[in-house]
């Protein structure tokens, strides 16, 4: 049971790390008001990812614990599960509700020009963005080494 729970965990967190990753990479290279719709709807569509993997590893890491009991004892354990509340809030909730901010600064727009409203958002995302690429390091160096 262990092994197929591994399996599923590490899946998840793979599924998860790719929209994270993803969302800087692919809001980069945005220079025009319909490179930022699309890349903006693009973004809409890969929520979903960070969702399902998200969930999956919560369940699969709470079943971790009530596999082998003595990780309720683990601080590392715990600081995981604080860390992976923080990327979740940023990432289902945070972040969509920024790219619909930023889809309606768009609206409307003739020219090709960004306009500040949009950039401001933009810039307000990449540091929360930003926050939770550092927490996934942050949790991957916790579950790897597990230090206290």
């Amino acid at each position: 049971m262990y092994n197929y729970l591994l399996f599923i965990h590490i899946i998840s967190a793979v599924t998860a790390m790719v929209a994270v990753a993803g969302y800087p990479v692919i809001m980069g290279s945005v220079r025009t008001v319909e490179q930022a719709k699309f890349a903006l709807g693009l973004l809409e569509k890969m929520a979903i990812l960070p969702r399902i993997g998200g969930m999956l590893l919560l369940l699969t890491g709470l079943a971790f614990g009530y596999q082998q009991t003595y990780l309720f004892h683990e601080l590392w354990y715990w600081f995981s599960v604080a860390i992976f509340f923080i990327i979740v809030v940023i990432l289902a909730v945070v972040l969509p509700a920024n790219i619909k901010q930023q889809l309606a600064a768009l609206q409307g727009i003739e020219s090709d020009t960004l306009p500040e409203a949009y950039r401001q958002s933009r810039r307000r995302s990449l540091r929360l963005e930003g926050i939770a690429n550092f927490c996934v390091v942050i949790s991957i160096l916790l579950m790897v080494f597990k230090p206290f």
